[in-house]
């Protein structure tokens, strides 16, 4: 069922009529159900999996939660010389119990995910050693949000191992979190302390919280329609037959995915928050205006937050702070003095956190290089800090000068745009093909028009791009000076319903007609 579709409308009518009809203690029941009926709407097997993977994580917490508690009534009861053996017996235990649980999870979906990238690559190494044995591809289906409810179990896991919060003996509540439909195909990466009391907190109707998740919404549904879906039209069509094209054009593609990205995925965020938002639910914020970043590590500071907040907890804290982590730290310290001993634990962690964020999203090649390209960009920024400043200085540039942020944003999306030329394409040879096209056939002469830059588009198309993406451009510009809730407010009522009137009417006029108004977004396909 796609989000924007009219299926999906009459579904979200319906959930959130029966939820304020329902007492609010059940409410939590509506949201459940309707999580049933969204998977089994895709298929009755994504139901079952999702079933099998929250099951064993919801055994595995409760495990854990009563060692835990075991250890907390025995441990002060020990004396100093038994004390430290049976802490350690309590910590194997914690260790043993939650190392099964999140590699039964991660291996499931590692699996379905992974395989066939696995069996490509083991089938090119056979094949240019000798004429070995080719194991054919499997064709399973990727399971509805598996990427995504696959981590939020494992945060939940983790979350409990740490003694963060205490496992939830309810396994209808902590399904219904796992299960939750708006954040579940593209997130975002909620955590169950948090998500979890919102969902099963009382929360009475607001006719103020109707009108605040609709506008929402509707400003999702105005990017993906009129921004993402029309600019995938020239994107696809350049990108497709790049050999075709000037490299201006391709340049111009490149800078539109972008774009096209940004409004799909954030459109998409708009949407769920929104509805989320109606019911009472707060969802975590997963886009804090990305493109007015001034270096890389901000840009992913703004952009899926909570993706970078998981890899952060989970992965990045435990690597750098961990055993091989510290040794190499003090290792660096010793050979390059202090400064290095901080730095490299966290570029260690640096490794794995990129290599899974490129792996996590496509099971490809490109992917890789594109995670190691943001990878070499943050890393390089890190160290070379010190000499920055230097040259700053003896140049005199102001730092907080208005003109070099904005230099240093434009050299931001620069970068972005250019690291996506690998992410876009469908393998390595095909990404440099593009980039080596782009640089030896720029052509600028061939360029008839700015309008001929939108390949595929008719001209109405082409004037509510534009005008969408300035639109986009002023509200992020309003919202990065802290005062566009301030101008929302104070806005006159009738010009607020004249500015959702005009959006409802250029989405009919310049959507298409059918009852599903669009395809995926892309997100999904991560």
């Amino acid at each position: 069922m796609s989000i924007i579709s009219f299926q999906f409308l009459a579904f979200a009518v319906i959930v959130t009529g029966l939820y304020f009809l329902f007492p609010q203690r059940c409410r939590w029941v509506v949201i459940l159900c309707a999580n049933v009926f969204f998977y089994a709407f895709a298929g009755v097997k994504y139901v079952l999996l999702v079933f099998l993977m929250a099951f064993i994580s919801y055994i595995a917490a409760l495990r854990l939660q009563k060692t835990i508690e075991l250890a907390e009534s025995a441990l002060p009861a020990l004396d100093d010389t038994m004390w430290g053996e049976a802490k350690k017996s309590f910590l194997s235990i914690k260790q043993f119990i939650c190392g099964t649980a999140v590699f039964s999870v991660a291996g499931v979906w590692i699996i379905l995910k992974y395989s066939n990238f696995f069996i490509r690559n083991y089938n090119t190494i056979a094949g240019k050693i000798s004429e070995g044995w080719q194991l054919p591809e499997v064709a399973w289906v990727l399971p509805l949000g598996i990427s995504f409810y696959t981590f939020h179990i494992i945060g939940y896991v983790v979350d409990v191992y740490r003694g963060k919060y205490p496992a939830e003996r309810n396994f209808a509540k902590y399904f219904t979190f796992v299960t939750f439909f708006p954040h579940v195909i593209q997130g975002p990466f909620s955590r169950f302390d948090i998500l979890g009391s919102s969902i099963f907190e009382p929360c009475s109707f607001s006719y103020e919280r109707l009108c605040e998740g609709c506008a929402r919404i509707l400003w999702g549904v105005f990017k993906k329609l009129l921004i993402a879906d029309k600019l995938a039209i020239s994107v696809n069509a350049i990108f497709d037959n790049y050999g075709n094209y000037p490299g201006a054009y391709v340049i111009f593609g490149m800078f539109a995915y972008c774009i096209e990205l940004y409004a799909d995925f954030s459109g998409y965020m708009d949407i769920v928050c929104g509805l989320s938002h109606i019911w009472g639910i707060n969802l975590s914020e997963n886009f804090r205006q990305p493109y007015f970043a001034k270096s890389i590590d901000e840009f992913w500071r703004r952009w899926h937050i909570t993706l970078g907040a998981w890899f952060k907890d989970y992965v990045f804290y435990p690597i750098s702070m961990g055993k091989i982590g510290q040794k190499l730290g003090r290792k660096a310290r010793k050979i390059g003095g202090a400064k290095m001993g901080k730095l490299v634990p966290g570029y260690f962690a640096l490794i794995f956190v990129w290599t899974a964020t490129g792996l996590w999203h496509g099971a490809n090649w490109t992917y890789l290089v594109w995670g190691c390209l943001n990878l070499l960009a943050i890393v390089s920024t890190m160290q070379l800090a010190d000499f920055y400043k230097k040259i700053k200085t003896v140049c005199h540039i102001d730092s907080e000068s208005v003109f070099w942020k904005i230099f240093c944003m434009i050299r931001t999306f620069i970068l972005v745009c250019f690291f996506r030329f690998f992410s876009i394409q469908p393998s390595i040879r095909i990404a440099f093909s593009t980039l080596k096209h782009t640089a030896f056939h720029l052509n600028i002469h061939e360029i008839v028009s700015p309008g001929s830059f939108f390949v595929g588009m008719e001209s109405r198309d082409k004037y509510a791009v534009v005008f969408g993406t300035v639109l986009i451009f002023t509200v992020d510009l309003l919202q990065e000076a802290g005062i566009w809730n301030k101008i929302k407010q104070k806005s006159p009522f009738i010009l607020r319903n004249v500015a959702y009137a005009a959006m409802v009417i250029l989405i009919i006029l310049l959507s298409a007609g059918s009852s599903d108004l669009t395809g995926g977004f892309m997100y999904a396909n991560f």
